[in-house]
C-alpha cells in the first residue's frame, strides 16, 4: 500500500530525553546520585569494618600487656614477700635457741607492718601461734604447704576468718638447735598484691584474678564490685554465662591453662557484655596465673579521641558529599537547559543534526569498545532528489525528507542513532549482532522507501518512485573511530552511486564486480513530460 508523502505534519519529537541522554553518555543525574551514595555508604560500611577490627586488636593487645605488667608486678610483690621471710629465718638459723618457745617469742616481738602475723612450727609440726591462727592451719591445710617449703613455700589466697580479709602464707624452713628443721611463717594481706594491681586508665572497670590452674579456681582481686574483692568463684561457673556462640572458645582457653601454657589470651561475650581476657603464670607461684579480664567498652574508651576523629572525618565527608551533589544536580539541570536550547536536532525531520550526531555517536562508539559489541555506520543519499525539487517543488521536497526519515526511524531508532547531514543526505550509527541483521533492516527500510507516493491533489498523474543509495562501514573491523567510518562509509556510498544507484554495498565490497544489492521490484523509474498546448486564435 502506498504511503502518500504529501501533507504531512511532522509530530513533535518525543524521544529527547533518550537523544540528551545519548549525547550525555546514557547515564542521568538520578543513576548518578544513586552511584555517588551507593559508594559512599560503601565506604562508611568498609570503614567501621576497618575500624572494628582496629578495635578488636587494641583491645586483645592491651588486654595482654596489662595481664603480662600484673603479672611480673605481682611476682616483684611476692618475690618480696619470699625475701623478707627467707631472710628472717636465715637470721634466726645463725642464732643459737634453747627452745621453740625462744624463737616464736623473738618472732613476735619483730613484728611489722608489712605483715599480719608471724609464727613457728618445729620439728614436731607443733605450731606456735595464736589459738585463732592454729584453728585457720587445720581449716586450710597449711601444714601441708609448709612441709614443701625449700626453702620458701606459698599458701594459696584464703579468706581468713582471723583478719576477715584474703590473705597468703608464706613458709620459710631453718635450722635450729640439734640440727633440727623447723618452719617459719608470715601471713600477708592479699590487698597488698590487689593495690598493686590497680590502674588509673582503666579505674574500677579492669577485674584482676588469681586463679588455680589445677582447679579452676578464681579469687577476685581487682574488680567493679568492691564487696567481691577476695571472693572465691570457679572458672567453669564462669562459662555458665558466656554466649552460646562462644562457649567453645572459652573452654579451649580453659584447657590450655590447665595445661600450663602462658600467656593465653580470648574474647568472648556474655549476655550483657564483650570480653578480653588474658593470662599469665606467676613465676613465684607455681600453678597459679594472673588473669586479667577487660570489658570491651573500657578498652574502647582508650581510643575515644581516635574515634572521635574518625567519626569527625565521616561527618565532613558526608558534607563534602552532599556539596558535591548538588553541584551534580546543579551542573545536570545547567547541561539539560543547555541541551535543550541548542539546536541538536534538524527542525524538518526531527533526526539529530551533524553536531549532535558526532557526540552521541563517539559515546555509542565508546561503549562499544568496552563491551566489545560490533556496529555499522551507513550513509544514505535520496537518488535523483533534485529533479523531485524541480518537479513537484520544494515542499514535495520537504514531505519526501520526512518520510525518508521516517523509514529510517522505524527501522533503525530502537538500535541506534539517526542524522541528517544535509540536503538529501541522512547518516545511521547502529549497534549490530551481525551483518545479516543489518541487510535485513536495509532491506525493509528499501520497500518502505519505495512504497512513499509523491501524488496528490495538485500532481495527480506525475508517480515518481522513490529510492535511496547506501554505504555501510563495520566497526571496528573497517575502522576503529568515528572519522575512519565515515570515511569508509563515504566511499562505499560512492560506489553504490557509480553501480547504478538504488541500492547499497558495504565497505569491504568495494572493488569487486559484483553490483550493489537491491530489493526487486516491478517498477522502474519513470518520468512523465507534461505536455503544454496552446490554443492559437485565428
Amino acid at each position: 500500500m502506498k504511503r502518500k508523502a504529501g501533507n504531512v505534519i511532522r509530530p513533535k519529537n518525543t524521544n529527547d530525553e533518550k537523544d540528551i541522554s545519548f549525547i550525555k553518555g546514557g547515564r542521568s543525574f538520578y543513576m548518578t546520585l544513586i552511584l555517588c551514595l551507593i559508594i559512599f555508604f560503601a565506604a562508611i560500611a568498609l570503614l567501621i569494618a576497618a575500624f572494628n577490627r582496629l578495635i578488636s586488636r587494641h583491645d586483645q593487645k592491651l588486654s595482654g600487656e596489662i595481664c603480662t605488667l600484673m603479672s611480673e608486678k605481682m611476682n616483684s610483690s611476692i618475690e618480696f614477700m619470699t625475701e623478707t621471710t627467707h631472710g628472717m629465718a636465715s637470721v634466726l638459723s645463725a642464732q643459737a635457741f634453747n627452745s621453740p618457745k625462744d624463737i616464736y617469742n623473738v618472732l613476735k616481738g619483730n613484728t611489722k607492718a608489712d605483715y599480719l602475723s608471724v609464727g613457728f612450727i618445729d620439728a614436731a609440726m607443733h605450731i606456735y601461734a595464736t589459738p585463732e591462727e592454729m584453728e585457720e592451719f587445720e581449716k586450710w591445710e597449711l601444714l601441708e604447704t609448709a612441709k614443701v617449703a625449700h626453702p620458701v613455700s606459698m599458701s594459696a589466697p584464703y579468706r581468713s576468718s582471723v583478719f576477715g580479709q584474703p590473705v597468703i602464707t608464706l613458709f620459710s624452713d631453718f635450722q635450729y638447735g640439734n640440727n633440727q628443721r623447723g618452719y617459719m611463717f608470715t601471713t600477708y594481706l592479699l590487698k597488698d598484691l590487689q593495690e598493686v594491681a590497680v590502674t588509673e586508665s582503666l579505674g574500677d572497670k579492669i577485674e584482676i584474678w588469681l586463679m588455680d590452674a589445677n582447679s579452676a579456681n578464681t579469687i577476685q582481686c581487682v574488680g567493679a564490685d568492691e564487696h567481691a574483692t577476695g571472693s572465691w568463684t570457679n572458672a567453669y561457673l564462669t562459662m555458665q554465662n558466656v554466649s552460646r556462640k562462644d562457649v567453645n572458645v572459652y573452654e579451649d582457653w580453659l584447657k590450655r591453662v590447665r595445661n600450663l601454657e602462658d600467656n593465653i589470651g580470648t574474647s568472648y561475650s556474655t549476655s550483657e557484655t564483650f570480653y578480653s581476657q588474658y593470662c599469665s603464670k606467676i613465676s613465684s607461684l607455681p600453678g597459679w596465673y594472673v588473669v586479667v579480664r577487660i570489658p570491651g567498652d573500657a578498652l574502647s574508651a582508650t581510643m575515644t579521641a581516635f574515634r572521635t576523629y574518625i567519626f569527625l572525618f565521616l561527618a565532613v565527608l558526608l558534607v563534602v558529599v552532599i556539596v558535591l551533589i548538588g553541584n551534580m544536580y546543579r551542573l545536570s539541570k545547567r547541561d539539560n537547559e543547555m541541551l535543550k536550547s541548542l539546536s541538536i536536532h534538524d527542525p524538518l525531520t526531527g533526526a539529530f543534526n551533524r553536531r549532535a550526531f558526532d557526540l552521541a555517536a563517539e559515546k555509542l562508539l565508546f561503549r562499544g569498545k568496552n563491551s566489545g559489541r560490533s556496529c555499522a555506520l551507513i550513509f544514505f543519499d535520496i537518488d535523483y532528489f533534485k529533479q523531485v525539487n524541480d518537479q513537484f517543488g520544494h515542499d514535495a521536497g520537504d514531505q519526501l525528507l520526512i518520510a525518508f526519515c521516517d523509514a529510517l526511524r522505524k527501522n533503525f531508532s530502537d538500535t541506534g542513532i539517526i542524522a541528517r547531514f544535509g540536503g538529501d543526505e541522512f547518516v545511521v550509527l547502529t549497534e549490530m549482532e551481525n551483518i545479516r541483521a543489518i541487510a535485513s533492516k536495509l532491506d525493509q527500510t528499501t520497500e518502505d522507501v519505495h512504497a512513499i507516493d509523491l501524488n496528490d491533489d495538485k500532481h495527480e498523474g506525475r508517480g515518481f518512485m522513490i529510492s535511496f543509495s547506501a554505504g555501510a562501514a563495520n566497526f571496528p573491523d573497517d575502522s576503529a573511530d568515528l572519522s575512519g567510518l565515515k570515511k569508509c562509509a563515504d566511499a562505499a556510498l560512492y560506489e553504490t552511486k557509480e553501480k547504478g544507484r538504488n541500492g547499497y554495498l558495504w565497505y569491504s565490497e568495494i572493488g569487486s564486480s559484483a553490483p550493489p544489492k537491491k530489493k526487486v521490484v516491478k517498477k522502474i523509474i519513470r518520468k512523465k513530460i507534461i505536455k503544454k498546448t496552446v490554443k492559437t486564435q485565428d
